[in-house]
């Protein structure tokens, strides 16, 4: 079996381009009886991000914590062995560096990809606010049409609705250039990790402020 993996990750080190990687995505109505729901930038980027925000819940036993930066959602992370919580309390502000890993492995028509068990349907994450979440996921589908540079339509291998994805990212357009009809599609998303957090403020991280 050949398969094509295409690295679609880029890093982000700014807080406006981390609240957009996760800016809740709902399917359009369709604009006609026979139109396709339709998904733009349902797939969240891959890379290295950074943001600033309030520590809205904390697990040391667990490795997790969740941020809340100003006017965006919380974003429940785990954290990487080795980052220290011990000088952080809920409800302090601080600088949050994270990363994410996003791959996207192409199979030949009519050949299978997925090498561990789907978790999620392309249904599923049509219907979810937010599309595919901060946790872990994998996502299979298969190619039934192409409707340009930007956009194709996709079905679950096992049958279901089929979806119209589009992406305005430049990078994943020349991804799609590649596609064909009949290609299988596996995505594979990575769970968040804080890979650095540092408390802001007068004891924190300089005097006054991150």
């Amino acid at each position: 079996m050949k398969t094509r993996k295409l690295s679609l990750a880029a890093a982000v080190t700014t807080a406006l381009a981390c609240a957009a990687a996760f800016t809740p995505l709902m399917p359009s109505a369709p604009v006609a009886a026979q139109s396709n729901p339709t998904m733009t930038n349902v797939v969240p980027d891959g890379g290295n991000f950074a943001t600033q925000g309030k520590i809205q819940a904390m697990d040391p036993g667990a490795s997790t914590l969740t941020v809340l930066p100003e006017g965006s959602p919380p974003i429940p992370m785990t954290v990487a062995p080795g980052v220290g919580l011990s000088d952080i309390s809920v409800g302090d502000v601080a600088s949050v560096h994270y990363t994410r890993s996003v791959t996207f492995v192409v199979g030949s028509p009519n050949v299978a990809t997925a090498q561990v068990p789907a978790t999620g349907t392309v249904g599923q994450v049509a219907q979810t606010p937010g599309g595919i979440g901060p946790g872990a996921a994998t996502i299979v589908g298969s190619v039934v049409k192409l409707n340009g540079p930007s956009s194709f339509d996709v079905v679950n291998p096992n049958g279901g609705g089929i979806y119209t994805i589009k992406t305005t990212n430049p990078t994943r357009e020349a991804a799609i250039g590649l596609l064909k009809a009949g290609d299988s599609i596996t995505v594979s998303v990575s769970p968040i990790v804080a890979t650095s957090v540092a408390k802001c403020g007068l004891f924190g991280k300089g005097l006054f402020g991150c």
